[in-house]
C-alpha cells in the first residue's frame, strides 16, 4: 500500500478533496436511508458509507496539501458565489414546484441535474479540468433518474439511485486525487505563484559553495 500510495503531498487538493468527500457521505446517507424496507440493509449500507468516508478522510490528510488553495479560491471567488447561489435557488424551486404539483419522485433526479450544473462553470477559475467530468457524471446520473422518474418509479427508488450514484461520483473525485495528484503544480498555486518561479533566481546550496569551482 505505501508503495501503491506514496506519502508525498499533492498540492492545492487537500480543500476540494475534504469537501467532495464530505458531500459524497451526505448523497451516501440520503441514498442508503432510502434503500428498501429492510433494516439490515439500510444499516449496512450506512456502515459501508462511513467506512468509506473515514478511509478517504485519512488518505486525503496524508496525501494532499492545500498549496496555492487559498489563491485559488481568491481567483474563484465570484464565479464560486453566484454558481452556489444559483444552485441554491435551483434546488429551492425543483423543491417548491415538485411538492406543489405532487410530483415529488422527480425532485431527487432535477437536484442531481442542478448540483451537477454547477460544477462546470467552477472548473476554470479552480484550475480544476476534473470538474468538468464530475459534472458530466452527475448530470448523467440526473439523465438516469429522470428516466426512472418518468418509468413511474417511486420517491425511494430515485432518491436511492441519485443519492448513491451521486456519492459514487464524488468519492471518486476525492480517489483521483488521492491516487494522481494535481500534475501542474504551479497551475494549482495559481498565475501569481508561477510569475515569482520565473522571476526568482537559482541560488546555489552552501554544500555546493563549499566545493569551489
Amino acid at each position: 500500500m505505501r508503495a501503491l500510495l506514496p506519502l508525498r503531498p499533492q498540492h492545492g487538493t487537500l480543500g476540494s478533496g475534504v469537501i467532495l468527500t464530505f458531500f459524497g457521505t451526505v448523497w451516501w446517507m440520503v441514498g442508503a436511508l432510502a434503500l428498501g424496507d429492510g433494516t439490515a440493509t439500510r444499516t449496512a449500507a450506512v456502515a459501508t458509507g462511513l467506512a468509506v468516508a473515514v478511509a478517504l478522510g485519512v488518505f486525503a490528510v496524508r496525501r494532499l496539501d492545500n498549496t496555492g488553495g487559498r489563491e485559488s479560491y481568491e481567483r474563484a471567488a465570484s464565479t464560486f458565489r453566484w454558481s452556489n447561489a444559483a444552485q441554491a435557488a435551483g434546488i429551492a424551486a425543483v423543491v417548491a414546484i415538485g411538492v406543489g404539483t405532487g410530483r415529488q419522485h422527480w425532485i431527487p433526479a432535477l437536484v442531481t441535474l442542478v448540483v451537477g450544473a454547477h460544477f462546470y462553470p467552477l472548473a476554470r477559475p479552480f484550475g480544476r479540468p476534473e470538474y468538468r467530468w464530475t459534472a458530466t457524471l452527475l448530470v448523467g446520473v440526473g439523465v438516469i433518474g429522470c428516466v426512472a422518474a418518468l418509468a413511474g418509479a417511486q420517491v425511494s427508488g430515485v432518491l436511492a439511485l441519485c443519492g448513491l450514484g451521486c456519492a459514487a461520483i464524488l468519492w471518486s473525485t476525492t480517489v483521483w486525487y488521492i491516487v494522481c495528484g494535481t500534475p501542474d503544480i504551479a497551475a494549482a498555486a495559481g498565475p501569481r505563484a508561477r510569475r515569482r518561479a520565473r522571476t526568482v533566481p537559482d541560488v546555489p546550496s552552501a554544500d555546493e559553495g563549499d566545493r569551489g569551482p
